[in-house]
């Protein structure tokens, strides 16, 4: 395998790496050490488990709670953000209904504003949802990694 394509593999699979863990991970993946990495893990998926159990979650122990809040977190962060995002696109959808059939008599400024509002909301919502969906993440394969058998 290539080596920019092994590296970008092991990129994308740990896309949940907060920017400490990432320079670090960019610090491993060097180019004079990558083909050193290739020949001793052969898949990126090897090198994946081996760099995290090593360097990013080490040895604690979590319990069957750090399993249940992670995943009602999950749970409850995606449903509010959804509906951050649903509210966003609906205030955007009525503002621009609003300037092709007005119904009734809006200022333009308030339009605008609830336009640009609900964009702002979309754009919001979505980049909240990676970060949030990135930090439970990594909570699930911390639990996996550290579970208590």
């Amino acid at each position: 395998m290539e080596n920019r394509i092994f590296k970008y593999k092991i990129e994308k699979q740990l896309w949940y790496l907060n920017r400490r863990e990432k320079a670090k991970l960019a610090e491993v993946l060097s180019e004079d050490r990558l083909e050193q990495l290739q020949s001793e893990f052969r898949t990126p998926g090897r090198f994946v488990t081996v760099y995290l159990k090593e360097s990013v979650f080490k040895s604690r122990v979590v319990g069957t709670t750090h399993l249940f809040t992670t995943l009602i977190g999950l749970f409850a962060a995606n449903i509010v953000l959804l509906g951050i995002l649903i509210t966003g696109m609906l205030l955007s959808l009525t503002a621009l209904n609003h300037f092709i059939h007005p119904q009734v008599t809006l200022s333009t400024i308030t339009v605008i504003t609830a336009l640009l509002s609900g964009i702002v909301l979309i754009i919001l919502a979505v980049w909240i949802m990676k970060v949030a969906n990135a930090f439970f993440t990594k909570r699930l394969v911390d639990y996996k990694f550290n579970k208590v058998d």
